[in-house]
C-alpha cells in the first residue's frame, strides 16, 4: 500500500494529509489496474497449466472415446482387407481358372492406391496419424473393391458366354462325399503295383467299399463302355467337348451305353476291381487335346454331401434307379 504522506499547513498549522491530484491518481489507477489484470491472467495461466478446466475434462472424454472408436474401426478395416484378399485369390484361381481366364495382373489391383491430396487437411490434426491411418485404409479399400467388383462382372459375363462349356467341362469328384473313399495313388510317376518299376500315372485311384455310386464329372456323350482286356477292366470313356475326355475304370458294374448323352452327376456305373488291379478302386482320368492332365485341378464343385446328392437326383430324374454297388484302387 502507498503511504500517507502529511504537511504542516501554515495557515492552521497542523499537519493534514497530501492529497493526490487527479492525474495522480488516474496514473496510480491505471497502473493498479494492470497490476490486477496481469495478476489475474497469470493465476489463470498457473491454473489452466496444472489444472484441465471442465471444457477440457469433456473434450479428454470425447477425445479417448474417438481414439478407441478409430481403433475399433482400423480393426474392421483389417478384418474387411483380410476377407478382400481372400477374394481376390479366389477370383484369380477358382474363378478365373474355371474360364480359362488369366489372373488379373497385381499392377491392375494395385492401381489406385497410395496417399492422396483430399486427406492432405487431417495434417493440421494435433495427432492425425490414427485418423490419416484409417481414412487412406479406407480409400485404399474402397478402390480395391472397385476393381474386383468389375473383375467379378467380367466373370459372370464371360460365364453367360460359355454356359454350355461350363456344363461340359468335368468338374466334380466322381464319387460322392459322403461315400467312404480315400487316395491310393496320386498323379504322376510311381512304382507300377505289378512290375514293381516306375512308371507314369495317368489319372488318380480312389479305393472304397465295392458298389459305391460312379458319377459323370460334366455333360458329354459316352463313347466306350466295355470291358477292356488291356488293364482298364470295365470302363466308360465319356466326350465332353472342348478338347475334354474323362475315364472311369475297373467298375464292376456299367450302367451307360455308347452314344449316351450324360449330364453331370448321372451315374454311369458302381466301383469295382476288374481289369488290372490291386483292389476295389476306380481309375478315374482326365485327358486335355488327347495329353494326360491332373484330375485334382478339376474339382471346381466344391459339393457337400447333400448338394451332391440333389446333383445325382436331378441328373438321373425320370430314370430308373440304379443299384448300389463299389470301391477302387488302380
Amino acid at each position: 500500500m502507498l503511504r500517507k504522506k502529511y504537511y504542516i499547513n501554515p495557515e492552521t498549522l497542523r499537519y493534514e494529509q497530501v492529497k493526490l491530484s487527479s492525474t495522480q491518481k488516474a496514473h496510480w489507477g491505471l497502473l493498479l489496474g494492470a497490476g490486477l489484470i496481469l495478476l489475474a491472467i497469470l493465476m489463470r495461466w498457473g491454473f489452466e497449466r496444472f489444472y484441465p478446466t471442465p471444457r477440457e475434462i469433456i473434450y479428454q472424454k470425447e477425445n479417448k472415446v474417438l481414439k478407441e472408436e478409430y481403433a475399433s474401426l482400423d480393426m474392421e478395416l483389417r478384418k474387411l482387407e483380410s476377407r478382400l484378399i481372400e477374394l481376390q485369390k479366389r477370383d484369380d484361381s477358382f474363378y478365373r481358372a474355371i474360364l480359362d481366364l488369366d489372373p488379373l495382373p497385381s499392377s491392375i489391383r494395385a492401381a489406385g492406391t497410395g496417399g492422396s491430396e483430399r486427406n492432405s487437411h487431417l495434417g493440421a490434426l494435433r495427432d492425425p496419424s490414427l485418423v490419416q491411418g484409417v481414412s487412406l485404409r479406407m480409400e485404399d479399400i474402397s478402390n480395391r473393391i472397385r476393381i474386383q467388383s468389375n473383375s467379378l462382372d467380367r466373370v459372370y459375363h464371360e460365364a453367360l458366354d460359355n454356359q454350355h462349356f461350363l456344363a461340359c467341362r468335368p468338374s466334380i469328384h466322381p464319387i460322392s462325399p459322403a461315400d467312404p473313399i480315400w487316395l491310393t495313388s496320386s498323379y504322376g510317376y510311381r512304382l507300377d503295383p505289378f512290375t514293381k518299376r516306375r512308371t507314369a500315372h495317368h489319372g488318380i485311384d480312389l479305393a472304397g467299399p465295392e458298389g459305391l455310386q460312379i458319377h459323370c464329372a460334366g455333360e458329354g456323350t459316352v463313347t466306350v463302355a466295355h470291358l477292356d482286356l488291356h488293364g482298364y477292366g470295365k470302363e466308360v470313356v465319356v466326350d465332353h467337348g472342348y478338347g475334354y475326355i474323362s475315364r472311369y475304370a475297373h467298375m464292376k458294374e456299367i450302367l451307360v451305353k455308347p452314344g449316351q448323352k450324360v449330364t453331370r452327376g448321372q451315374v454311369l456305373g458302381t466301383l469295382g476291381n476288374t481289369g488290372r488291379s490291386t483292389g476295389p478302386h476306380l481309375h478315374y482320368e482326365i485327358r486335355k487335346n488327347n495329353q494326360p492332365v491332373n484330375p485334382m485341378y478339376f474339382f471346381f464343385e466344391n459339393l457337400s454331401a447333400k448338394e451332391y446328392e440333389l446333383l445325382a437326383q436331378r441328373a438321373t430324374r425320370g430314370k430308373g434307379a440304379y443299384q448300389s454297388v463299389a470301391r477302387s484302387q488302380k
